[in-house]
């Protein structure tokens, strides 16, 4: 019954799109710039640095379908927050999730069409506030 349950459980989470919490070194949230770029120097990735860690938003030119935003938490006690994007005058979001420090929370959504070019920001809300990406564009 317990395997059932894992199983079902995996699938739902797929089907709602993906969730991952990893330790911060299988991140690659851990290095944003002043200007808001990650490691990758691309304007398909953008981060901002905040106090307790890194939000990252990602499009990939390998994936165009999907579209990603990544909480990299390195310091302070456990937060809900939940993670999402803007993307041509909409908003979405995900659940909320619990996050300790050095812990990843990542969110991803499938999207059709041709939106790899537009610009989008990637969202983080928390009970004491909002933060946002720069816009990721090509």
């Amino acid at each position: 019954m317990r395997n059932k349950t894992s199983a079902l459980l995996l699938a739902s989470a797929m089907a709602a799109g993906s969730v991952l919490l990893s330790a911060p070194a299988a991140s690659a949230a851990a290095y944003c710039s002043s200007d808001g770029y990650t490691v990758t120097g691309l304007p398909i990735e953008r981060c901002t640095t905040l106090s307790n860690g890194v939000l990252v938003h990602k499009k990939d030119y390998n994936n165009p379908t999907r579209i990603w935003t990544t909480y990299d938490k390195t310091g302070g006690s456990t937060v809900s927050v939940r993670l999402g994007y803007t993307l041509s005058g909409g908003t979405t979001y995900s659940g909320y999730f619990s996050i300790s420090s050095g812990q990843t929370v990542q969110r991803s959504w499938s999207r059709s069409g041709a939106f790899m070019c537009y610009s989008s920001t990637g969202l983080l809300d928390y009970s004491g506030g909002h933060f946002q990406t720069p816009a990721a564009h090509c």
